[in-house]
């Protein structure tokens, strides 16, 4: 009796052994590979990009037209002080003037403080366009490269040696944001894709 159970013993044994070495085989098998890893500076990208180049470009001329025309109410608002002068004081005329100037300079304020507010909106919104324009490319290309993951270098000047171009920090202040916000402390730079993706991002735009 007792060597019978110890064969049923020995049997279990050997067939948990036997799940056991199924299950490892398995886990083994699930193992994952190292991740294929990428590095790209997107401030480098975002500064160098035609497609900032443009936009700036066509803030630039609406911003110089709105310019113009405020040039030209300005203009006319002081031809109006003028006239005012020729006027008798309290005349129909000199009333008739000085509600136009008034109006006018009401608008010219008016009208300044709205181009401000809509060249300030539009480039926030410009802004927010070249970087999910990045994002759309840095994933094209990193699927192009066979990668799992794509980082952000660190641009900050403590990455870079001190000089007049990249000087140290201005107050305590700007040192403790730099240094919470560091988290790429080091890289190999074959794994940086930063040309790459600037170069795929600029050849979209000219299609």
């Amino acid at each position: 009796m007792k060597k019978k159970n110890l064969i049923i013993a020995s049997i279990i044994a050997g067939l948990g052994f036997f799940v056991l070495g199924i299950e490892c085989s398995k886990a083994k098998d699930k193992s994952i590979a190292p991740a294929r890893i990428g590095i790209v500076s997107v401030k480098e990208i975002f500064d160098n990009c035609t497609m900032k180049t443009e936009i700036e470009k066509n803030l630039t001329d609406q911003g110089d037209k709105y310019f113009a025309e405020l040039k030209r109410l300005e203009e006319t608002i002081e031809s109006g002080k003028v006239s005012l002068n020729k006027f008798k004081e309290g005349s129909q005329d000199y009333l008739d003037t000085l509600k136009d100037l008034m109006m006018k300079q009401s608008q010219l304020g008016a009208q300044r403080e709205f181009y401000q507010q809509e060249l300030g909106i539009k480039e926030m919104r410009n802004k927010e366009d070249i970087y999910r324009k990045i994002l759309e490319v840095v994933a094209k290309v990193a699927k192009e490269k066979d990668l799992d993951m794509v980082l952000s270098r660190d641009d900050n000047y403590l990455s870079q040696p001190e000089s007049p171009t990249n000087p140290p920090a201005q107050s305590p202040t700007e040192l403790i944001l730099t240094t919470k916000t560091h988290k790429l402390l080091y890289f190999n730079k074959d794994l940086d894709i930063t040309a790459e993706v600037l170069s795929a991002m600029n050849s979209e735009k000219k299609k």
